[in-house]
């Protein structure tokens, strides 16, 4: 085990034994949960509690995550049956615990792409029609990328991608932040249980915001084909939503150039090891694509 990974999880232990609801977990066998490049996470187990555990990394707050908003958020979408139920949700400790959801063996998409977008697209407008908590934060993509991208190192910036960024930004407007949004909607974000339930989990990019970028988050991150995004958006207008799809295909766009300023912002700060190496590789598979999608998304050229 990594040394950042043990200490993590000294200093999860020791935040476990704080709260009477989990002392018990505090000294027993914590079994890594992998996949994560932003958190540390495990499943941990005593007689009668079967819980998820999760540390939150530190300087997450600056890369766009909210662990009090996600507290807040965590209670309306449990109760919804949305997400697991919360156990204990501690953000000056940087510490959640849910209930632990046994995954069915193999990933959400196991059981065919079509039948996970049936599934996920009305999940997300069940989650949209939900009445946010008093005090929700907003979550605006045009400042989360200038906050972004004001904290990119100057030889990873890309004048070509922020330009292109901004058209793409402007077309989409200051919007329609009107629903509860999770903003991460990816695979291993995606939890089907035994029973064949499927929870969204990990909320801590949640906010208010523009229901399409729920939809781009989710396309972009399946890797949904034109078809698979077609499906998409059909499913999710059959559950009661609306969208354009000329204004997914914009978001989706704007949520990739997002995702890419995260992953070279985490490297800025990020130990050498296999967590970096895989971060450097994804940011720059994203980079590829968004250059390539750059001149048909708004006649933006990429050289």
């Amino acid at each position: 085990m990594r040394a950042e990974w043990q200490q993590a999880e000294r200093a999860a232990r020791a935040a476990l034994a704080t709260g009477a609801d989990t002392a018990s977990l505090a000294a027993a066998l914590f079994e890594p949960v992998a996949g994560s490049l932003s958190n540390f996470a495990w499943h941990v187990s005593v007689p009668g509690q079967d819980r998820f555990v999760r540390y939150a990394r530190a300087g997450n707050e600056q890369l766009g995550a909210d662990l009090h908003a996600e507290g807040e958020i965590l209670r309306l979408v449990a109760q919804a049956g949305i997400a697991p139920r919360v156990v204990r949700c501690d953000p000056a400790a940087r510490l959640l615990v849910t209930q632990w959801i046994a995954s069915a063996k193999g990933d959400p998409c196991a059981a065919g792409r079509d039948q996970t977008i049936r599934r996920v697209a009305p999940m997300l407008h069940r989650l949209h029609e939900l009445k946010p908590p008093p005090g929700t934060r907003v979550v605006d993509f045009a400042v989360q990328v200038r906050r972004l991208e004001a904290v990119l190192p100057a030889e990873a910036a890309r004048p070509a991608l922020a330009a292109c960024a901004a058209e793409v930004l402007s077309q989409l407007g200051p919007g329609r932040v009107n629903a509860l949004c999770h903003h991460d909607v990816h695979a291993q974000n995606l939890v089907t249980d035994s029973a064949g339930r499927l929870w969204l989990v990990d909320w801590e990019y949640a906010g208010l915001g523009d229901s399409v970028f729920d939809l781009a988050s989710c396309a972009s991150q399946l890797r949904l084909s034109a078809a698979g995004t077609g499906l998409l958006c059909d499913q999710y207008i059959r559950a009661g939503g609306t969208v354009e799809p000329a204004r997914l295909d914009r978001a989706r766009w704007a949520f990739d150039y997002v995702q890419w300023l995260w992953y070279r912002g985490l490297l800025a700060s990020a130990t050498p090891g296999p967590d970096a190496v895989e971060a450097a590789r994804r940011a720059e598979r994203i980079e590829r694509d968004l250059q390539a999608r750059a001149s048909g998304v708004l006649r933006c050229n990429n050289p």
